[in-house]
């Protein structure tokens, strides 16, 4: 009987114990500028492991079901899929508000300009996924452009280390940028107070798409797995 419940107390320290203390490794902390135009977020590594994570310091995104879920038929090129997602919560109805799509706003008349501007850059990204695929011997181009993404966002964070960068804050297109693609937004009732914290949710399969050499590489680093979530605040 002893040992039985030995083994069931060593099962529940496994399953429930180790992970969270793995979770709370990483620590996320944001706030607003004074003008609401810009996130400042630090990112602190509170364990005694060095971490690797994928994260876009680039831009944040809007909230949906299927965030971090990455796939090759469902993969978006300039879409910042490790982006840190922006929640938002209505206190009043206590709910989540509900991420909006919306058409991309730009002049017309300055639509053959944005063409070529945009076709240049697919141009551009083509080029260097294409000398990526050969330089690290992946076969599938829609493989190595999701591992020239994840490489070029993987955050490699020391025990105790701390960074800090800012992101543009904008609600009515979270990724702050034209892609072609339709924008997320929130729109919020100013008369409610909302609030507002920042996530991210790594799945396991996403290392999938880094070869065995890059892992090798990394070998010093624990991939990180399991989701964050941020303090937060209050918007108004």
């Amino acid at each position: 009987m002893i040992n039985k419940i030995s083994k069931t107390y060593f099962l529940f320290f496994i399953i429930f114990i180790i992970p969270n203390q793995f979770l709370s490794q990483i620590k996320i902390d944001w706030k607003l500028d004074s003008k609401m135009e810009n996130a400042n977020i630090s990112i602190y590594n509170e364990g005694k492991e060095d971490i690797a994570i994928p994260l876009d310091q680039k831009s944040l995104q809007p909230y949906y079901s299927d965030n971090y879920n990455i796939s090759e038929t469902d993969w978006l090129d300039n879409y910042p899929f490790f982006g840190l997602t922006l929640n938002i919560f209505d206190n009043v109805d206590k709910k989540n508000i509900e991420t909006h799509l919306s058409s991309p706003n730009f002049d017309a008349s300055k639509f053959d300009n944005l063409k070529r501007k945009t076709d240049s850059i697919k141009k551009e990204i083509n080029l260097k996924i294409n000398s990526w695929k050969i330089k690290n011997n992946i076969n599938d181009l829609s493989k190595a452009k999701i591992n020239y993404y994840v490489m070029n966002n993987l955050l490699l964070l020391k025990t105790k280390e701390k960074i800090e960068f800012s992101i543009p804050f904008n609600l009515w297109n979270i990724i702050n940028e034209y892609n072609g693609q339709l924008q997320g937004m929130y729109m919020l009732d100013k008369k409610k107070k909302n609030t507002s914290f920042l996530s991210i949710n790594i799945h396991k399969n996403i290392y999938a798409f880094i070869t065995e050499k890059q892992k090798r590489k990394l070998k010093n680093y624990k991939f990180f797995t399991g989701k964050i979530e941020s303090n937060k605040i209050n918007l108004q």
